[in-house]
């Protein structure tokens, strides 16, 4: 009888670290380098089931979802600047916000090739007259249920002829088709996007998402994008 009690206790010992082995080993990485003061990380493995890391030293290989947030891509580790787009070329996912310091003002004309939009100048931060967003892609995951407020400032650029337009600023322009717009802007401000780079995507947001904080769907929207980009991601996957 002991003898049995022992092979039990053994057996469901080796099981629940077995079971934990698989846990560490399934578990994925967002990568989240900026000023994102916007993530709550609880919340964002909380709805994606994927830990939130801001170790600027981790490998691309073991990270699923990358996110710079408003950073300067000088100020990005070497191993990051030099890897980014062998990165996203090789499957691996993107998401890059706004801000004053991000897309052109942040020095990314040299990697545009791996963002979804044209960046037409160093200094593209800039005010513009509130408007309010039109969704050209309603049925787009990343905007599932999100109501967007109006946005004032934006890096000013032009979406890359063949991204995928998925929010843009209203006013001026043609409208956008039943079934949305593909690439070729049809607004002045193109203000998320996104693109297949390799087996990769990236998805860029022109306006800085820490000056939402009064947006009642920010937060979804955040998690919207990240689970969008980690079913995309085949990066991160510990094998």
């Amino acid at each position: 009888m002991r003898t049995r009690f022992v092979c039990v206790a053994g057996a469901l010992l080796i099981l629940g670290w077995a079971s934990i082995a698989l846990s560490a080993q399934s578990s994925r990485v967002i990568l989240v380098l900026g000023n994102a003061s916007f993530i709550n990380p609880t919340s964002v493995q909380q709805a994606t089931g994927a830990e939130v890391k801001q170790d600027p030293g981790m490998p691309l290989k073991d990270v699923a979802v990358l996110v710079l947030a408003n950073t300067p891509f000088a100020s990005l580790p070497q191993p990051i600047q030099d890897g980014l787009v062998d990165y996203v070329g090789a499957g691996g996912a993107l998401l890059i916000t706004g801000g004053a310091q991000s897309f052109g003002s942040g020095g990314y004309k040299v990697v545009e090739p791996i963002i979804p939009f044209q960046i037409r100048s160093d200094s593209d931060w800039r005010f513009i007259s509130f408007r309010p967003p039109v969704p050209l892609q309603p049925g787009h995951p990343v905007v599932a249920g999100v109501a967007f407020s109006t946005v004032g400032t934006v890096n000013d650029m032009n979406p890359r002829p063949g991204a995928v337009e998925i929010l843009q600023s209203s006013g001026g322009g043609r409208a956008a088709g039943p079934g949305g717009v593909v690439g070729g802007g049809s607004y002045l401000y193109p203000l998320i996007a996104e693109v297949g780079v390799g087996s990769g995507r990236v998805i860029g947001i022109a306006f800085d998402l820490n000056d939402f904080a009064g947006m009642r769907d920010r937060d979804l929207l955040l998690q919207n994008t990240l689970t969008y980009l980690l079913a995309a991601s085949r990066m991160g996957l510990g094998r």
